[in-house]
Formats: C-alpha cells, structure tokens, sequence
C-alpha cells in the first residue's frame, strides 16, 4: 500500500509519533529536500510543535470526556450533567451539634480557700 507523504497524518496522539510525521510530511516537501532535522535548529521548531500539538490533544480529550454524564471525572460537570437531567444536587455540609456545658465553680472556690487556710497558718 502506497502512503502519501505529500499530507500530514493526524491520528497519531503521541509525542514522538506526531514529531516523526511531520518529519515525514516535511522532507517530501519540495523546500526541505535535503534538509537536517535532526541536528538543526528545525529540530527544535518540530519539538514545539509536537508538544504543542499533543498538548491540546490531550485537551481536546479531556473536553471530550466532561462532556458526557459516563466520562466526565470533574464535579461540576458532573453537576451540571444531572441537572439537565432534573436532578437537584447538594453539597456535602458540615455536621452540627449543639453543646450545653455547665461548670461546678464549687471546686475551684473550695481550692482557694484551701491556699488561703495554708498561707495563714
């Protein structure tokens, strides 16, 4: 089977993969023939562009997956998805209690009068 280098492949998702096609695609372009990707300052260009086109790759399937109710891994997507869906969703809240402390002062006055007993005698 034939490949034509002359178009850019674009189902490969991978760092390395999407920097060897465009590789390919620009050594069949008749301006860069003969030219050095390797050890060039295109190399670096094609570094940038692999990483940028891999990056919003990943972007792109992130998006895609929030998207829908089954994928979506973030809360609010999540929130937003059940909503349409007539789903009324609350937050998690912090417990309550309500506490009656009462404190016996008899001790602590029984405690002084004590000290002041000892200091006298």
């Amino acid at each position: 089977m034939a490949v034509n280098d002359k178009r850019l492949r674009v189902t490969e998702l991978d760092f390395d993969d999407i920097k060897d096609n465009l590789k390919i695609f620009l050594k069949a372009q008749n301006q860069f023939t003969d030219y050095d990707f390797e050890g060039s300052g295109m190399s670096v260009l094609l570094d940038t562009l692999a990483y940028n086109t891999h990056y919003m790759a990943y972007n792109a399937n992130m998006v895609a997956n929030e998207m829908f109710l089954d994928s979506a891994s973030l809360r609010s997507s999540v929130v937003s998805h059940a909503k349409k869906l007539g789903y009324e969703v609350s937050s998690c809240r912090a417990p309550k209690a309500t506490v009656n402390i009462s404190l016996a002062t008899n001790y602590h006055q029984e405690q002084c009068q004590q000290a002041q007993h000892l200091q006298q005698q």
